[in-house]
């Protein structure tokens, strides 16, 4: 099958996304009307409109919605500690299905601004439960992001931060919770310290790297004590809460760093910049399939006069190669189907003149000195270790490419 079919297809399911969510927020809005008629009961349309979430929150983000996915993840939260649906409750559900409506109905995305204050506007869990007047009092709007494999952590949780003007919005992933807070960053998170694929520790320190989300206050959730040796290289500004007798101590001095009021402006740093301000415009070929990495280094190049063509594995980095001229390749080392260290090589020997001079950069966690040596060997030119950082790369990418 060619790209140009391939795209027309995507389009084509792209539009029955569209088309099934009008059909699915008509469906909740009568099912809505029936239980505030008494004529459906409360507890079985919860459940239907939170499965009806969670499938629109896995699809919304593959068909180019994510703002859909991040209103149906809030409103499944929401559900979640819902059983009644009285009329306040059913307006409240409302705003959030009319939301979805809207952006179905836009003719283009919207504005990073735009979705973080339209997620930050959603109904809350527990504020019906104020008069108009105590809503009005309340000055904190406080969103806290966490991911946790345990449910008895999750009540816990839900217990201690159960204050009017927060929401506590968990990710099954961390790399669930980490796109989400690229789109709308929130006022602080919480992420258990062991975790499978990416650990918190792991995330934290791709919170640190990242000058969007570098001020976001991270807390790691375990039951170690924060000398142990999980957490040795773990930097000074990460918090600890304790699963042990502790945690309600802890909690409440995060409730004070995660509170708005308690934010400091900093002074804002220059971004590190390559070439100075005559530098050129650089088409850069970054193959890796971590998607943890892949965010990092397009987020570390957001501000760079370059473009970035991505590729997840050996055998496309060749191929991409193939069809363009790239000014630099940066290559991961462990990749599926085809590692760095063969695809440098089969880049080198293609039939063309560039790839015998363009730079080419080794991404990886091992590079000791004789592995260094085997990356030269191949034909690539420097490495950068990982956890990359963005002083490394940019200044890797600026030497070789002045």
């Amino acid at each position: 099958m060619n790209s140009s079919s391939m795209g027309d297809g995507y389009q084509q399911l792209r539009i029955e996304f569209v088309d099934q969510c009008q059909v699915v927020m008509d469906e909740l809005e009568n099912l809505l009307n029936s239980v505030y008629s008494g004529s459906h009961d409360a507890g079985s349309a919860v459940d239907y409109m939170r499965r009806e979430m969670h499938n629109l929150k896995g699809q919304g983000s593959v068909f180019g919605y994510p703002v859909i996915s991040m209103i149906a993840h809030r409103l499944e939260d929401y559900l979640a500690k819902e059983q009644v649906l009285d009329i306040d409750r059913i307006d409240d559900v409302n705003i959030y299905l009319d939301h979805i409506r809207g952006i179905i109905a836009r003719d283009q995305l919207l504005s990073e601004a735009e979705t973080n204050e339209l997620l930050r506007s959603l109904p809350q869990f527990g504020f019906t439960e104020h008069s108009d007047l105590e809503k009005e009092t309340i000055l904190e709007d406080v969103e806290i992001m966490a991911v946790t494999s345990s449910k008895l952590h999750r009540h816990r949780l839900q217990s201690a931060l159960n204050k009017p003007g927060w929401r506590l919005i968990f990710f099954d992933r961390t790399l669930d919770l980490l796109e989400n807070a690229l789109a709308s960053p929130p006022n602080g998170v919480i992420v258990s310290g062991e975790l499978p694929l990416v650990s918190g520790v792991e995330l934290a320190r791709v919170f640190l790297a990242l000058d969007k989300l570098k001020k976001v206050p991270v807390a790691i959730l375990t039951s170690h004590h924060k000398n142990h040796k999980n957490f040795a290289d773990v930097a000074n500004s990460i918090n600890f809460i304790s699963t042990g007798q502790e945690f309600f101590q802890d909690i409440q001095s995060f409730i004070k760093v995660f509170s708005p009021q308690s934010v400091k402006e900093t002074p804002k740093v220059q971004p590190t910049q390559m070439g100075g301000e005559k530098s050129r415009h650089l088409d850069v070929l970054l193959a890796e399939d971590n998607r943890i990495n892949q965010i990092l280094v397009q987020r570390f190049l957001d501000d760079q006069p370059c473009s970035v063509t991505l590729v997840e594995n050996g055998v496309d980095a060749v191929s991409a190669c193939e069809d363009k001229e790239f000014d630099i390749i940066l290559m991961d080392v462990v990749m599926p189907k085809m590692g760095g260290v063969e695809a440098t090589k089969a880049i080198r020997l293609l039939d063309q003149t560039w790839v015998k001079n363009v730079p080419v950069v080794a991404l990886t966690a091992d590079y000791s000195a004789e592995h260094q040596r085997n990356y030269q060997k191949a034909g690539m030119n420097e490495c950068v270790g990982k956890p990359i950082t963005p002083e490394a790369l940019l200044n890797t990418i600026d030497q070789l490419t002045r």
